[in-house]
């Protein structure tokens, strides 16, 4: 018995190692950077038929670390709604390329491969086959950094035509990555902008940004930071600035927590701050300048 089981770890290992020697860089990299949970908007698309807030998407390691396996899921109101999709990724060396295999909850399966287009840029051609004996082919072209994953579906035509369907942005919702409130100040509510600011020069503050004239001023003290706001909020505000106001915005509402003021926040780029509230009534400014 000790024997076999040494052949079987023998045999395993070799396996292991010769996979390590195989699989390109690429493909290595861009399953440890997909291994999480990722959560993307769906108002675009939200219908009747199509009731999802959002969709959730889940990367695993198999074992070995060589491939990995994955789920695709609905979520209302940040709760899930089931699996529809089971996915395999992994390196066929039969054929020497990337390969990703999906299993639908219909009993759909759709199998191709996964070629680099460019740096982090890849492009998947799958054929799928529905129970009834139903074919058509798809394809994906996705962008996927570190925190990331942009991905375009389309219906591929028998001449090979790509016709776009869907663009998806997802974003990673692991905690050491999403939870990233970023730089924090109290933001003031005075009732006079001139004597706040005085008051708060003589405890060693400094003005950092913002208009008198406007009645909003930003003052600094070393890491300390304060803004000093007359007739802008109704009571004092807990202010964030984060570095992705954006990716932040998906993490609140997958958490169920509800969100008031936007702004911006539907831009691609540039300035964008939301509002929300702890459980004491306090409220909370997320602001990207």
């Amino acid at each position: 018995m000790k024997t076999v089981i040494t052949s079987i770890t023998i045999l395993i290992l070799t396996t292991i190692s010769y996979g390590q020697q195989q699989i390109p860089d690429w493909f290595t990299k861009n399953m440890k950077q997909s291994i999480g949970v990722w959560i993307t908007d769906n108002s675009e698309y939200k219908n009747e038929k199509e009731p999802f807030d959002q969709y959730g998407m889940e990367w695993k390691w198999a074992i070995g670390k060589q491939s990995m396996t994955g789920t695709l899921y609905g979520l209302i109101n940040g709760k899930k709604q089931g699996t529809f999709w089971e996915f395999r990724q992994y390196w066929d060396f039969e054929k020497n390329q990337a390969m990703v295999v999906q299993y639908g909850i219909d009993g759909t399966i759709g199998k191709g491969p996964m070629t680099l287009s460019k740096d982090n840029q890849t492009e998947m051609i799958q054929n799928f086959i529905t129970p009834q004996g139903n074919k058509n082919i798809h394809g994906h072209r996705s962008s996927l950094s570190k925190n990331k994953f942009v991905i375009t579906s389309y219906d591929i035509s028998s001449d090979g035509n790509w016709q776009k369907r869907r663009s998806y942005t997802w974003y990673l919702t692991k905690k050491e990555h999403l939870i990233n409130l970023g730089s924090f100040s109290l933001s003031l509510a005075v009732k006079d902008i001139h004597a706040s600011k005085g008051f708060y020069e003589k405890l060693g503050f400094e003005i950092v940004d913002g208009n008198l004239d406007q009645k909003w001023v930003i003052l600094k003290n070393d890491r300390s930071k304060i803004g000093l706001f007359q007739g802008m909020f109704p009571t004092n505000t807990l202010t964030f600035t984060p570095t992705d106001v954006r990716k932040l915005h998906q993490h609140i509402k997958a958490k169920k927590i509800e969100v008031g003021m936007t702004n911006g926040i539907d831009t691609k780029k540039g300035p964008a701050s939301f509002m929300i509230t702890d459980p004491d009534n306090n409220p909370i400014l997320i602001d990207q300048h």
